[in-house]
């Protein structure tokens, strides 16, 4: 027999594999992250667009609490806020110089569940005499339809109205 020796001797340690690294990032990965980056900039487009086309909405709400606050509403301070908010919601399309009662029935035309025209006051009275201011249920009762219409009115690409010119 030879010198067989320790069979054990011969045996050496075990060497472990580098750590699997984080760095340099699989293709995959920076797949993700590019479709991730351009999804979220793309919603954030779309949002602040839907955002800034809602301004005109926010603002008019304010003016309308503004008239409410001041305690006697005034039909023609109503009447030029609905028909600055027309004139803003529908640009190029002249519906704010139609007659009231023309006008009346685009609002209520554009915003089912407004009750403008049904208004127990004659408004057209109301906007040209100095007894301007409305009485309380009236009041209330128009501005609860103003503010259903600024918050609820169809788009201008939705209204199916024919213009005044």
């Amino acid at each position: 027999m030879g010198n067989q020796g320790d069979p054990l001797a011969e045996l050496r340690d075990i060497h472990l594999p580098e750590a699997i690294s984080i760095w340099p990032l699989a293709p995959g990965w920076w797949l993700l992250i590019l479709l991730t980056t351009v999804g979220l900039g793309i919603s954030l487009a779309l949002w602040l667009r839907y955002h800034r086309s809602r301004l005109y909405r926010r603002q008019a709400l304010q003016q309308l609490m503004r008239i409410k606050v001041s305690g006697s509403v005034e039909a023609s301070a109503l009447m030029a806020l609905l028909k600055q908010t027309v004139d803003t919601a529908y640009p190029q399309r002249g519906y704010s110089s139609l007659s009231l009662q023309k006008f009346l029935q685009l609002l209520e035309h554009s915003c089912p569940g407004t009750q403008f025209i049904q208004s127990k006051v004659d408004l057209e009275t109301a906007l040209y005499t100095s007894q301007a201011t409305l009485d309380a249920a009236e009041a209330q009762r128009l501005l609860e339809s103003a503010k259903l219409w600024i918050t609820r009115h169809l788009s201008s690409s939705k209204l199916e109205y024919p213009s005044p010119c």
